[in-house]
């Protein structure tokens, strides 16, 4: 689904990283591993098509350079903080993002919110939910328009027990009812351990 070849990034003459190369197949479960500042949340910003890099390729389902434009909504991104409207509901969230997207089927946010795990939460607003469910609803967000790749930028790191464990059971969801392909970032190693399938490490 996804091939990265020989990617490289500099910054102001540093290299932040280079050669970096693997491919990544459907259903895959990916955990990407490495120290702070090792380049993490970049090398995700470019696989989401957020960030261009130095040197290097990444293909798309077959598509590369400029052509990955043309699938680049078959990959659903979570990176660093969801951006919430806290004053609105989760319902009334996911409805603004669909309006961007031009999605209007009935039934379709309430399938999401299902998805998620936030289907009996009403008219809350956002602001009074926990982090983790700030988290799901994160999730829930990426996956409007149906992506085939969920890239999530360290989504479980300040949830306590019980929230890390509703994200896990979410995305492990997700990649057996819905065949996701899944990139996951995250310090917690024994977390990681219980999603990955494979892992990538940055150095």
């Amino acid at each position: 689904m996804i091939s990265v070849d020989g990617l490289a990034v500099e910054f102001g003459g540093t290299t932040l990283f280079s050669d970096i190369s693997f491919v990544i197949n459907e259903k895959d479960r990916i955990a990407l591993m490495g120290k702070n500042g090792a380049g993490k949340t970049t090398f995700l910003k470019m696989i989401s098509g957020l960030s261009k890099p130095t040197s290097g390729d990444i293909t798309f389902f077959g598509y590369h350079g400029a052509e990955r434009n043309k699938v680049i909504s078959r990959i659903g991104v979570l990176i660093e903080a969801p951006g919430l409207y806290p004053d609105m509901s989760a319902y009334d969230n996911l409805k603004l993002k669909c309006i961007c997207v031009g999605l209007h089927r009935p039934g379709y946010i309430e399938n999401i919110l299902n998805i998620v795990g936030l289907g009996n939460v009403g008219k809350k607003k956002v602001g009074h939910f926990s982090l983790g469910m700030k988290q799901r609803l994160g999730i829930g967000m990426a996956l409007v328009g149906e992506p085939d790749v969920l890239v999530l930028d360290e989504p479980i790191n300040g949830l306590d027990p019980e929230g890390i464990a509703e994200v896990r059971e979410t995305l492990l969801r997700l990649n057996k009812e819905k065949g996701l392909t899944i990139i996951i970032s995250s310090h917690i190693l024994e977390e990681l351990s219980k999603i990955a399938t494979n892992y990538a490490i940055i150095d």
